[in-house]
């Protein structure tokens, strides 16, 4: 009986749609690391160096690259091939003085966009949990799997932390508020940028679906998506390239 996955690699065919490589090169690709990501908005370092940026043309390669610090994640030092890069992480490649953000395109599929040097400290971060702990703390957890306590007891699920990676801290908390800006980065309108109008809540007998309603920065137009594939991005302005 064939297996559609192990332990450490993921069958060809059932790797995510979103990840921008081919499914007929490789029978096994290796499987991404457990850190908070979706699969779908998140990829192995070891794809985006050898498949996506051809930088690299094998893994023993790859661990060089990663070994020596020439390649940086989130100005973390990466061992494991497999760590998953994910929704604006920022890719640093030392020997070609070059940074990227992880971004989506807007037909669904994961991608890097070169940013300039003086953001590659900064990541948003959306807020998907959030929890009461000892002293009265609030915990929250963002979409890639990373803990904060926060003092804002006002924060809610759906907010944004910029987070500076380089000196590990909280910059500011960006509210998901009417007039801040969104983007869009899974369904129908992904790699949209809109301003946040409305959020509508449709109840069910069996939990609630969210929608919010936005102006499109694109065209004016106003539209609408899923609450869950949207983070804010800035008031004004974005406070980081996302495309």
């Amino acid at each position: 009986m064939a297996h559609v996955s192990n332990k450490r690699h993921l069958r060809n065919i059932t790797i995510p749609k979103t990840w921008p490589i081919s499914r007929k090169k490789y029978y096994w690709i290796i499987r991404p690391s457990t850190n908070g990501y979706k699969f779908e908005y998140s990829m192995p370092i070891l794809l985006w160096l050898r498949d996506y940026l051809k930088i690299v043309k094998n893994k023993k390669e790859a661990k060089y690259l990663l070994r020596n610090e020439k390649v940086l994640v989130n100005n973390k030092k990466i061992k494991d091939l497999g760590y998953s890069v994910g929704l604006f992480d920022v890719i640093s490649i030392k020997d070609l003085n070059k940074n990227y953000r992880v971004v989506m395109s807007n037909n669904l599929k994961l991608k890097l966009i070169e940013i300039p040097e003086q953001e590659k400290d900064l990541k948003i971060i959306k807020i998907v949990r959030k929890n009461l702990v000892k002293g009265g703390k609030i915990q929250v957890t963002g979409i890639d799997g990373r803990n904060f306590i926060i003092d804002d007891k006002d924060i809610k699920t759906g907010d944004s932390i910029l987070f500076n990676t380089k000196e590990n801290k909280i910059e500011k908390i960006i509210k998901m508020n009417k007039g801040n800006l969104i983007y869009i980065f899974y369904g129908a309108k992904v790699s949209t940028i809109g301003r946040l109008e409305n959020i509508k809540i449709f109840r069910k007998p069996f939990g609630h679906t969210r929608f919010i309603e936005y102006i499109n920065m694109d065209n004016n137009k106003k539209e609408e998506t899923i609450f869950d594939y949207s983070v804010v991005i800035g008031e004004d302005k974005p406070l980081i390239t996302v495309r």
